[in-house]
């Protein structure tokens, strides 16, 4: 709170100074838009900065992703598109957008623009993550997935850094790649890395759990799943509201068989951030959900 505090005081200083600047308008829609989630008050700020410079491409694709949170999908393509417009060697916008057509199952836009992004930087996560989600969901091509994946980054194991409910930001989606062909090995492999901070720990020891649990191999899972289970228990008694570790250990109760564990948290997450607040994470939380209660028999 005190470093929002101080953010905030710091961004109305320069609008006090500038008020007619755009930018500084902008930066303080970005407080608003991860600070609070207050996606309103962001809006009005980059709308001012519209008024201000109408082609800001800063202002555009912010308030399109203003309005991914809030539900309104044709206002958020048209205006991710025309931030594209302004800045077409944007390979972060490039990659929301083809995101936001995965999530309105618009398989083939979500392809083409994924590619476009990658041919702008062949390392950008969202669209690797976007192209991979277009083909496995679209065609259900595993061969044309792997064969992509394959050209990505071998370094990179392409995990989700939102709160997303899906199973997928548990493992990854390098290795979910290789969980949806059922090669559990390879799956496993992408893990089998040096956990260099707590939160790498937490995730490495989620992830193989987790996959182990996809495998059906529960006893093979239990020994991760247990040192998973006793960090992560302690990181929400700090921090009960992170949702990103509430995530990991729904499906480290998953693999220990706590079913019922599993999906009272799981339901706790859909309330915490239901579609209502934000329908990009919202409605995540709800095929996470789902995905928890398919597993569980529920």
């Amino acid at each position: 709170e005190a470093e929002l505090a101080e953010v905030k005081k710091t961004v109305e200083h320069a609008l006090a100074l500038a008020p007619d600047l755009a930018q500084a308008h902008v930066a303080l829609g970005l407080f608003y838009y991860y600070g609070y989630r207050q996606y309103e008050q962001a809006l009005a700020e980059f709308g001012r900065a519209l008024q201000l410079q109408p082609n800001n491409a800063q202002a555009l694709e912010y308030s399109g992703y203003v309005y991914r949170r809030q539900g309104q999908w044709q206002r958020c393509l048209d205006t991710l598109k025309k931030s594209l417009e302004q800045d077409p060697r944007n390979a972060d916008v490039a990659g929301n957008l083809s995101q936001t057509y995965c999530i309105l199952r618009m398989w083939q836009d979500a392809e083409r623009v994924g590619k476009y992004a990658l041919s702008i930087d062949p390392a950008d996560v969202i669209g690797m993550r976007a192209l991979l989600l277009a083909i496995l969901n679209g065609s259900g091509d595993i061969k044309k997935a792997q064969g992509v994946l394959a050209t990505f980054p071998s370094t990179n194991d392409l995990i989700s850094s939102s709160a997303s409910g899906i199973v997928a930001s548990v493992t990854g989606d390098r290795a979910y790649t290789f969980v949806f062909a059922r090669d559990f090995e390879a799956a496993l492999k992408v893990w089998e890395t040096s956990a260099d901070t707590a939160a790498d720990q937490r995730r490495r020891l989620s992830a193989k759990a987790t996959i182990r649990a996809l495998a059906g191999d529960f006893t093979g899972a239990q020994a991760d799943a247990e040192k998973a289970r006793q960090l992560l228990e302690e990181r929400l008694r700090e921090r009960p509201d992170e949702r990103v570790s509430m995530r990991e250990l729904i499906w480290v109760y998953v693999a220990l068989k706590r079913d019922a564990d599993a999906l009272k948290l799981a339901r706790q997450a859909v309330d915490l951030l239901p579609p209502e607040k934000d329908a990009l994470l919202g409605n995540s939380n709800l095929a996470g959900l789902a995905e928890v209660e398919a597993r569980t028999g529920a």
